[in-house]
């Protein structure tokens, strides 16, 4: 896909392909609008979209370790993909979003944006602007975004919680489909959304707390091979 790698110009790419369907009669999930947006963003504030992002939101946000991979030959990155977070800064953009835009009592982002990028609109039924709406859970209102191969960020505005996780999994029935998508919503629904409410139903248990700290003694001493390096258009992280 030249949208994605090598390519020279993406925004030339991008504004001279073809349009499919009227606008607003039908929703695709596609790269081309993202850098249709960047590369308005970029034009009327004058900067580069990752600058304009950094200068009003990963700074703001006490973000330090962001990265945005993969600018064509113009030096633009592409809306769509590339932004790498670590789960701590990917909890912050959650928290940001429900807080209605508010970071430490600072209103970074207005809450009307906010509220309409986390509303299905036009024929969409579970997408706003750039937000999922109840993809992962239907019981109560949730938006996230979602990475592919296993990252996400989903908010649960009823329970005040924000769940992030960072992953790469099998992406094995394509994207909106695929088998890592479907294990989160049941790592969600079936485990941590019935944990958030259960309230003080819940009581220490010795053996499930051992459990516990053994799973989390056998990640941190787990050294095999960078996830990233399963990828074949990633390159590994260090």
């Amino acid at each position: 896909d030249t949208l994605y790698y090598g390519v020279p110009d993406r925004l030339k790419v991008a504004a001279t392909a073809s349009v499919r369907a009227a606008p607003g009669t039908e929703f695709d999930y596609i790269d081309v609008n993202p850098v249709l947006v960047g590369a308005t963003i970029s034009q009327v504030t004058g900067l580069p979209e990752q600058q304009y992002a950094a200068r009003r939101l990963f700074e703001p946000l006490g973000m330090s370790h962001y990265r945005w991979d993969g600018a064509d030959g113009k030096g633009a990155v592409s809306g769509g993909w590339g932004l790498r977070l670590r789960s701590i800064d990917m909890a912050r953009l959650g928290m940001l979003m429900l807080d209605q835009g508010r970071w430490n009592g600072q209103q970074i982002v207005p809450a009307s944006w906010v509220a309409q990028m986390t509303t299905p609109s036009g024929p969409a039924r579970d997408y706003g602007y750039y937000c999922w709406v109840n993809n992962i859970v239907q019981s109560e209102r949730e938006f996230s975004a979602m990475g592919y191969k296993g990252q996400f960020i989903t908010v649960l505005p009823k329970q005040n919680a924000v769940i992030v996780m960072n992953s790469i999994m099998s992406t094995q029935g394509g994207l909106r489909d695929a088998k890592y998508l479907d294990l989160y919503r049941q790592m969600v629904n079936d485990y941590i959304l019935p944990a958030l409410q259960a309230g003080p139903a819940v009581r220490p248990d010795a053996a499930r707390q051992a459990a516990l700290k053994r799973e989390l003694e056998l990640a941190r001493g787990s050294h095999g091979v960078p996830g990233t390096q399963l990828a074949f258009n990633d390159k590994p992280e260090r």
